[in-house]
């Protein structure tokens, strides 16, 4: 009697895999993107992070490149003498140092 139970309820389990396959795949998949949602925003925000500090980052280098540039600065003096290298080692210079 326990083996025509254990039968019973592989055919009847087998039975139930074909016929609802679909709506099976559909829940997994459905459980699958539930638990994903807190790791895409998550990643939303570290992307908006990352972005926010690149920009600050090119901002800062844009102000070290003006200040580099004024009038009174090595980079302008030796460019209006027409030193244009020496001009260009003393605007890397300053970048590197402030």
């Amino acid at each position: 009697m326990f083996e025509i139970s254990k039968y019973l309820i592989t055919s009847n389990l087998k039975g139930n895999l074909k016929r609802y396959k679909s709506e099976l795949l559909y829940s997994f998949i459905i459980g699958l993107l539930m638990g994903s949602i807190p790791f895409i925003y998550k990643l939303q925000d570290n992307f908006r992070v990352n972005k926010l500090i690149q920009e600050q980052k090119k901002m800062q280098m844009i102000n070290k490149e003006k200040l580099c540039k004024t009038e009174n600065s090595d980079y302008a003096k030796f460019l209006s003498l027409g030193f244009p290298k020496t001009a260009i080692e003393k605007l890397n210079i300053c970048m590197t140092e402030k």
